[in-house]
């Protein structure tokens, strides 16, 4: 659940409706001893390095 409200928190801070079709491009759900969850897919990585944090 945490990857599915962070997906939502992301989508409404940028002004746009979270849906499961925006969710599939970034998510797969895979099955791991009988345990469901969701896993990054390999998608390009828009910041190679990002920043550890923001100054002023």
């Amino acid at each position: 659940m945490v990857r599915v409200r962070h997906f939502e928190f992301v989508c409404r801070s940028q002004g746009l409706e979270p849906t499961v079709e925006k969710f599939r491009v970034f998510y797969q759900l895979i099955s791991n001893l009988g345990f469901f969850s969701y896993a990054l897919r390999n998608v390009k990585k828009i910041l190679i390095n990002p920043p550890k944090s923001f100054h002023d």
